[in-house]
């Protein structure tokens, strides 16, 4: 089914039961409401998820006597699971096959309010509305068609402001305070035990787009300026199993000597794991992706290396002192598919060298 098809079917259905069985009485949404019942979607990337937690703190806030059930990905729930924050989670994938079992929950639980801070446009308006929830408030971004907004009762626009900022100006008109801009864990983190003594630096070799890796032989080259500039440094690298193909790349490259202080976590860590490896670094070096917003949320030192997307609204909002920044003013277009080949190891070296001085 097309596109438009699809848009137009839930549409369809939803004018049904709207007709049927909606409130259609209901007094305008404003800020003096107090909510008891609330559902929160974030139903994405790890990254959006750390991205949505000063929302999520901020309406906390404002309702601190209600209850929350919050709708998020498997590939998240272990960050969601026993979390003090949630009073219920409900696990789903964004497809409409799994919409019932999710609707079901909900329509248990009762929410009054429904906040969609990142989810799939159009099957979340679907589940939010079936659920029998009286408000829907909806972070739309600009790629979002705006085909179900008349189903939302507040929606963001499009905004030169950090995805960050842009959630919490819509929860603003909730009444509540969106002064902490901080991400946050939802579960504690436990520390790991390091030699304090060594420095480690993590690199972060792959990305969800290869546009958005630094090349392999860069890395490597980076690894040997570290190794041979700090006696005590060592290199820890962090990635997927699919990223396993990068970590035999990189030994490849780099010279025999070096090859017992690089440590590789690469497919060996679960969430928590990863995220507590995280905390235990000095830098972490990394394109854009989910490991960044982990060191960021952690407080860990960062040099982030950006081509397709900009810093401004998916980089580091907070603790700016400790992240360093490198964004491609433009393309290579001899290399389209890599652009940041063009960002040498001797510049990311001095972007390190100035976090750890």
């Amino acid at each position: 089914m097309n596109k438009i098809w699809k848009i137009r079917l839930i549409n369809f259905f939803i004018s049904l039961y709207s007709y049927l069985f909606d409130d259609r009485k209901k007094s305008a949404l404003d800020n003096h409401i107090d909510f008891s019942r609330i559902a929160i979607f974030s139903t994405t990337a790890l990254g959006d998820l750390l991205f949505n937690t000063p929302a999520i703190k901020a309406i906390k806030q404002r309702y601190p006597k209600a209850k929350i059930i919050f709708v998020t990905s498997d590939k998240n729930s272990q960050l969601i699971n026993n979390s003090p924050w949630f009073d219920e989670v409900a696990i789903w994938d964004n497809k409409i096959k799994n919409a019932y079992a999710l609707i079901k929950k909900l329509r248990s639980f009762k929410p009054e309010l429904t906040v969609i801070l990142h989810s799939y446009i159009g099957y979340d308006v679907f589940c939010a509305k079936f659920s029998g929830t009286k408000y829907i408030i909806r972070d739309n971004f600009k790629r979002d068609t705006i085909a179900f907004n008349k189903w939302i009762d507040l929606y963001s626009s499009s905004t030169d402001v950090h995805v960050i900022q842009r959630k919490l100006n819509l929860i603003e008109k909730l009444g509540c305070d969106i002064n902490d801009t901080s991400m946050e864990f939802p579960v504690k983190i436990m520390e790991s035990s390091v030699d304090k003594n060594k420095l480690r630096f993590g690199f972060q070799m792959g990305a969800s787009q290869r546009m958005r890796c630094w090349p392999v032989e860069s890395f490597a080259k980076l690894a040997v300026k570290l190794l041979s500039s700090y006696p005590q440094a060592e290199i820890v690298l962090t990635g997927a199993r699919q990223d396993s193909l990068l970590e035999k790349e990189l030994y490849s490259y780099l010279p025999k000597e070096f090859h017992s202080r690089v440590t590789s976590y690469i497919g060996k860590t679960n969430l928590l794991e990863l995220i507590r490896l995280i905390k235990s670094l000095q830098v972490l070096v990394t394109g854009d992706t989910g490991p960044l917003h982990i060191a960021i949320t952690a407080k860990t030192p960062t040099v982030s290396l950006y081509a397709s997307a900009n810093p401004k609204h998916t980089g580091p909002y907070q603790d700016m002192d400790i992240h360093k920044i490198i964004q491609m003013s433009s393309y290579d277009k001899d290399n389209v598919s890599q652009p940041l080949s063009k960002i040498s190891a001797d510049r990311v070296f001095h972007e390190i060298s100035e976090l750890i001085k």
